[in-house]
């Protein structure tokens, strides 16, 4: 770069523009080429001849359209973009490791095309004495690839650079210049340097445009505490500036804006009080948009269609919900209670009968645009080109009504605009793919849509810009905050291709390969931001999680300065002598965090807002009785809160979409087996009975068979008998450890009580109750156990704990309630699942969780039959396992005693379930009273949570 002259902008807008070409590193670099040129104009000079200003990425794209009209060129016939470049490198490599698996290939497409435009930009020669098998099996692989290349008359962005430089070489290329001017590159590689020393050669004057920025003459540099602290501090920092200079323009520049940007969004909406506008720049793919999803989720509904298969709920689910269609604004309700429809019945399949019946019965507007689409697709189904595709899916997408009613805001209407852009890309592929299915189609333009970036124009109104560090280069504001900078971003770790042998990178010097190369494009980069604004702030976090974080080695002596406590950051900046000044004078560093924790500043002619703490909803009204279960009072014990939201407000996440395969599937098997198994065996006197007689087989398989058709009905045959014969074994290995128990009979099994508590009534179900007996209870019988099928009970609240109107259903007599002190009860709780079920931790606590076995033991046991033993027993293929505790010997191996538990060590069984009834009281009574505070004692308690949005977890725990 030192070897051509430098000129400024004045210098460039007195040029003849029809002779000047200015070639930028990109395209937003262009933009703002353009754009400052556009700020000479005033008075004086209204009208400015503009130069071809355009990216290198660009201009070599017109170049290669040139060579297509030059025969002697050898130009192949067609020339593939980037996508259709991986497309064809990852087919190569799927042929070549055909036998050899490899994790990515999609990603080992990507490396290699990288690899084979490093090795000629750069001109690396690889030693044969350094060739890994790495390279080995990529110089494989891009044999293969340059000889498909050929074969099909082809030419990527690679070849054709080579091409280019052939015809340029041999002055076949007529130029329309004689002046370029290099705009916003840092370095040049060695093929773009031969590139130019061809055009010198014809006569082109070659000139650098001078960056337009000055030196930084103030500079802070800024500790925070966390990265939170960091963004809070900057978007702080940005609308102290505006409130002051409503005309300036200033920046925040963040390392890695795009794992930060839902934080940035955050902060400077609260800063900003949501009515200055800003401009943050991530691209997101296009697929993520909201009327590109909507196509593409439509798109693969069609698809089944085609394949007359029936739909999965998460596929039409997708689609209805996103909208895109016709009545997309009137028929939205509709299409979400379809919907919900589904997740609440977890259905698993729907038939395209189904489908069109629910449209017709709740959006017949859409019913008819999908009669239209089926119709359309007895035509527009069979394998055919990618440009065929194209036409066929816009003829479907405009049968449905895409995109939607209503006219088109600019962000939609620009998405639009990409989304028939990437369209005609996938049109341009047609030789590259091949004939393609439907369903290979819509994959192809999903895949599209999820490789190009897309971000609206920016606001012109805004004032504030928020970017990375490639953004920002080149750039000017009255004001810059550069964050994030820690000496893992400045300098970043090397990232060479592993493709080329690391000696070979590190002799060649290419990007990214070597620290010593890293340090280099640190510095560059680091000087660039100081030349961004004449006031620079710089700042990094301490921490991240329990991580130490140290400053980039290119700040670490830029001295930390005096911060004034309150809520401001003050926006007096030190020059860069009087901040060494003050660092000599030994100026103590102080902390940002009294100042994150203040008001943010008000933009100029807003109000005020008032923070209000509401932490206290209305108690329950008379004649409002507010139902559910036990977790009523376990969600209280959590988070009031989330009891709150779900039980008075009666919010809850949707339900997700049934799955064949979902685990729950297989604990409602097992519930249901061994709630059958039970209702025939009374105890374990008629367990030990069927187990002598060899019958005791004969009568698990039944009881498999018979929860396999009401759980299992949509498996398919192999599927099915290899979830039954585990449910076999399993429930096998657990009646042996249920015949090695103490002697007892069951009591209870699937049955139901509702405790009321003033207003509030709640329901309790338990798995099995069983009643200890020295004797072994029950006879050897194949009979159903009428004695344990209790009809609901009800139960007062603490005091006389007796059965009111307990009614029998039909055929059933009611049970006798054991006596004595030998008659305890075994409360059993079935868990199915592989996580761990050791209550300890839950049931010690000051708020006890995992109450359903405490609640029945301290609140709902009758007197003179007290229970003596809470066991969580697990069913799992791994093992058996029981958990709990005892206060009589339930011959259960791992279910402890009180003195195993430190909290309970000194505790009678009376004392804890005397404890237990008085915190379940006060917690019932908290939610009678509408106590609504947010507060948790950890955050494990909200892992399950199904309101987080209501809650801001996010805020609270950002680990939950």
């Amino acid at each position: 770069m030192e070897n051509y002259a430098t000129l400024t902008l004045d210098e460039l807008s007195q040029l003849e523009a029809e002779q000047v070409l200015v070639l930028t590193v990109n395209n937003r670099h262009a933009r703002r080429v353009l754009s400052e040129l556009l700020t000479g104009l005033d008075d004086a000079r209204r009208v400015m001849a503009v130069p071809d200003i355009v990216p290198l990425s660009g201009w070599l794209a017109r170049l290669a359209d040139q060579l297509a009209f030059l025969p002697e060129s050898g130009q192949a016939m067609r020339t593939v973009d980037g996508f259709g470049t991986q497309w064809l490198w990852q087919q190569v490599i799927d042929e070549a490791e055909a036998e050899h698996a490899l994790l990515d290939a999609a990603q080992a497409a990507r490396l290699a095309a990288e690899a084979d435009r490093l090795m000629d930009d750069w001109r690396i020669q690889v030693k044969p004495d350094a060739a890994t098998p790495d390279y080995q099996r990529f110089d494989a692989w891009r044999t293969r690839y340059r000889a498909l290349l050929a074969d099909r008359d082809l030419d990527d962005g690679n070849l054709s650079y080579l091409r280019i430089i052939e015809s340029l070489e041999q002055g076949l290329l007529p130029l329309s210049f004689s002046t370029l001017v290099l705009a916003g590159f840092n370095e040049l590689s060695p093929r773009l340097s031969y590139l130019l020393s061809c055009l010198a050669q014809q006569g082109v004057q070659l000139r650098v445009l001078a960056r337009a920025g000055q030196p930084a003459t103030a500079i802070l540099r800024v500790a925070a505490q966390d990265l939170d602290d960091e963004w809070r501090l900057a978007a702080r920092w940005a609308a102290e500036q505006l409130a002051s200079d409503p005309e300036g323009r200033y920046a925040i520049v963040a390392a890695r804006l795009e794992a930060d940007v839902v934080l940035a969004h955050r902060y400077l909406r609260t800063a900003l009080g949501g009515q200055m506008p800003y401009n943050v720049a991530v691209a997101r793919p296009l697929a993520d948009w909201p009327m590109v999803r909507a196509a593409l989720a439509w798109l693969r509904v069609m698809a089944t269609q085609v394949q007359r298969k029936a739909f999965t709920p998460a596929d039409l689910g997708a689609a209805l919900l996103a909208g895109g269609c016709v009545a997309a604004r009137d028929e939205k309700a509709a299409r979400a209670a379809i919907d919900a429809f589904w997740r609440q019945r977890a259905v698993v399949s729907v038939p395209a009968a189904a489908f069109q019946g629910l449209l017709e019965k709740y959006a017949s507007q859409l019913a008819q645009a999908w009669l239209s689409v089926v119709a359309a697709l007895e035509g527009h189904a069979a394998p055919a080109e990618a440009d065929t595709w194209v036409q066929r899916f816009r003829v479907l997408l405009e049968a449905l009504g895409f995109p939607g009613q209503g006219a088109l805001d600019s962000h939609a209407y620009q998405v639009m605009e990409a989304f028939d852009r990437v369209l005609d890309q996938m049109a341009r592929l047609a030789f590259v793919t091949g004939p393609l299915r439907f369903s290979a189609a819509v994959s192809l333009l999903a895949k599209l849509a999820r490789e190009t970036p897309f971000q609206p124009e920016r606001d012109p109104a805004a004032r504030l810009d928020v970017l990375g560090f490639l953004e920002s280069e080149g750039g000017r504001w009255d004001g810059v905050w550069v964050l994030g900078l820690t000496d893992e971003v400045m300098p970043a770790a090397p990232r060479p291709n592993p493709f080329i042998p690391l000696a070979a990178l590190r002799e060649a010097g290419a990007p990214r390969a070597t620290p010593e190369r890293e340090l280099h494009w640190a510095h560059t980069l680091y000087a660039s931001l100081l030349e961004c604004a004449p006031q620079v702030w710089l700042s990094h976090a301490l921490h991240e999680g329990e991580r130490e974080l140290r400053p980039s080695p290119c700040i670490a002596e830029v001295p930390l300065v005096v911060m004034p406590q309150g809520g401001q950051v003050h926006t007096q900046l030190v020059a860069r002598q009087e901040c060494t000044e003050a660092a000599a004078a030994g100026v103590a560093v102080a902390s940002l965090q009294a100042s994150a924790a203040g008001r943010p500043p008000l933009p100029v002619g807003q109000a005020a807002l008032e923070y209000v703490v509401d932490e206290q909803g209305p108690p329950l009204k008379n004649g409002a009785v507010t139902r559910g279960g036990i977790g009523v009072i376990d969600t209280q014990a959590r988070n009031p809160l989330w009891a709150f939201v779900k039980y008075r407000l009666g919010a809850k996440v949707l339900s997700g979409y049934a799955d064949l395969f979902d685990q729950n599937a297989r604990g409602l098997l097992l519930h249901r087996a061994a709630e059958i198994i039970w209702r025939l065996l009374p105890g374990q006197q008629a367990l030990k009975a069927r187990h002598e007689q060899g019958s005791l087989g004969i009568l698990i398989e039944e009881a498999v068979a018979q929860a396999a058709d009401e759980f299992l009905e949509d498996y398919g045959p192999t599927l099915r008998a290899l979830e039954t014969a585990r449910a076999e074994s399993l429930l096998h290995d657990w009646l042996m450890v249920e015949l090695a128990r103490t002697p007892f009979r069951v009591h209870d099994i699937e049955q139901e009580y509702t405790w009321t508590h003033g207003l509030l009534s709640l329901s309790l179900r338990l798995d099995r109750v069983d009643a200890l007996d020295e004797a072994g209870g029950g006879t050897a019988s194949d009979e159903p156990n009428d004695d344990t099928l209790f009809s609901q009970s009800s139960y007062s609240l603490f005091g006389d704990e007796t059965v009111a109107d307990a009614t029998v259903p039909n055929g059933y007599t009611a049970p006798e309630v054991p006596s004595g002190a030998d008659q305890k009860l075994v409360v059993i709780d079935y868990k199915t699942g592989a996580g761990k079920i050791d209550p300890k931790s839950d049931w010690m606590r000051e708020r006890p969780v995992g109450l359903q076995l405490p609640f029945y033991a301290s609140v709902l046991a009758q007197e003179n039959s007290p229970v003596g033993a809470l066991v969580l027993l697990k069913l799992h293929a791994r093992g058996i396992e029981a958990k709990g505790l005892q206060d009589v010997e339930c011959g259960l191996d791992g279910v402890a005693a009180l003195s195993d538990w430190s909290a309970f060590s000194d505790y009678t069984w009376e004392r804890l379930m005397c404890e237990w009834r008085a915190t379940i009281q006060k917690l019932a009574e908290e939610f009678s009273a509408g106590a609504a505070h947010n507060r948790s004692l950890r955050p494990d308690d909200l892992r399950y949570c199904d309101v987080q949005p209501f809650l801001r977890l996010n805020e609270e725990y950002p680990s939950a």
